[in-house]
Order: C-alpha cells, then structure tokens, then sequence
C-alpha cells in the first residue's frame, strides 16, 4: 500500500531552463514579475541618480557642475 516514490525533482520557475532567452521570452507569472522587478529598480536608482546630479547643480553658486545642455538633458530623463 506505500505509494510509489519518484526521485525526479518537479522543475520549478527558477529551474526550468537556463539562458537569457528562456527568461526573456518566458511565459511564467513569476518570472516575469521578476523581470518588472528588476526593471522598475534599475529605473528607479537611474532617476535617482539624474535628480542627484540636478540637485547639485542647483546647490552650486556657479551652476559648473554640468554644462547647460546636460542639465536639460538630466532634467528631461528625470522626468520632473
């Protein structure tokens, strides 16, 4: 009456394949909640990098942190 054992391990959504591709062109819920994870963090240290630099332009008496140009540039990628 015991049940038979499988030694096989069930494939999981970190184990399934291996490569970017399989990440890139996945279908699984998890992984890509994990992509829009690591998307939306990468974008958020970026723009707060850009409003660090803004910032110190502005603290600057002179405004030479950046050139003008740059600065709008910043400013714009920021998004404010």
């Amino acid at each position: 009456m015991n049940a038979p054992t499988t030694t096989a391990e069930k494939p999981n959504y970190l184990t399934a394949e291996h490569g970017l591709k399989s990440w890139l062109l996945t279908l699984d819920h998890k992984r890509i909640a994990l992509l829009y994870l690591f998307g939306v963090s990468a974008f958020f240290v970026l723009g707060g990098i850009f409003a660090l630099l803004i910032r110190l332009e502005l603290m600057t008496p002179k405004g030479d942190l950046v050139q003008p140009d740059m600065y709008n540039r910043l400013f714009t990628m920021h998004g404010s």
